[in-house]
């Protein structure tokens, strides 16, 4: 993907992913990977990795790679019927995380992915699994 096509895409995931400061890495058909640079407002009261970050950055990138489009303007939006977030370890302050997601199976309406958390070493911090509806498309939305 060249950047440009990928800046086009970021820039159409609107809301969350920008106030969460998601970076999108990678996005190729059935493959997503959107990394995020852990500030204080990403931490827990124990100062590490709040789960509820780690589920949306899950959540986002599992989205993502199942609405793969060559133009942004053809992208559809990701609707979570379900998901499975599971915590394997903690990440602080600073720390520079990646959620590598792929899609498992796709049908013309429904698909399911899977999605890594890893950090900087390919430590896994968190893992999942979500079944997503592809929704509208997203220039047709506000």
């Amino acid at each position: 993907m060249n950047p440009d096509h990928r800046q086009a895409v970021a820039q159409s995931v609107t809301g969350f992913f920008q106030d969460l400061g998601c970076e999108l890495l990678e996005y190729s058909e059935g493959r997503a990977v959107v990394g995020l640079t852990l500030t204080e407002k990403h931490l827990n009261t124990a100062s590490n990795l709040h789960g509820g970050v780690t589920a949306s950055l899950l959540d986002i990138a599992m989205g993502l790679c199942g609405t793969w489009a060559s133009s942004a303007e053809e992208r559809r939006v990701a609707i979570t019927l379900s998901m499975n977030v599971n915590f394997s370890a903690t990440a602080a302050l600073g720390a520079r995380v990646r959620a590598v997601a792929t899609c498992r199976s796709a049908g013309h309406k429904v698909f399911m992915a899977a999605c890594d958390l890893l950090d900087d070493n390919d430590r896994l911090l968190g893992f999942g699994e979500g079944v997503f509806k592809k929704g509208a498309y997203r220039k047709d939305l506000p």
